[in-house]
């Protein structure tokens, strides 16, 4: 016997290895595959959230100019009589 020989009955259980190898390789992927297609699926949940929570404290950070906006829109309404006013004694 050489070193390259190998038995009929060594040469059997080499393929039966590694076809086992190959299956259990393609069940490693599908499993692989299961749990990655939710975790993707989460990831882009979660990006969607980031992107409504940015879009909220852009949205917030005129917060500190309410006062102001409630000063303005407390002399609309002197404004509009004093414009009204005007237009009433200019027509006549």
């Amino acid at each position: 016997m050489t070193l390259l020989a190998v038995s009929t009955g060594d040469a059997i259980l080499a393929w039966i290895g590694l076809v086992l190898g190959l299956v259990i390789a393609v069940v490693v992927v599908a499993l692989l595959h299961s749990v990655l297609r939710p975790v993707l699926e989460i990831r882009r949940y979660a990006d969607d959230i980031l992107a409504a929570g940015v879009g909220i404290a852009t949205n917030l950070d005129a917060v500190d100019e309410l006062g102001r906006t409630h000063e303005l829109s407390q002399a609309v309404p002197g404004l509009a009589v004093a414009y009204l006013n005007k237009l009433q004694n200019g027509t006549q």
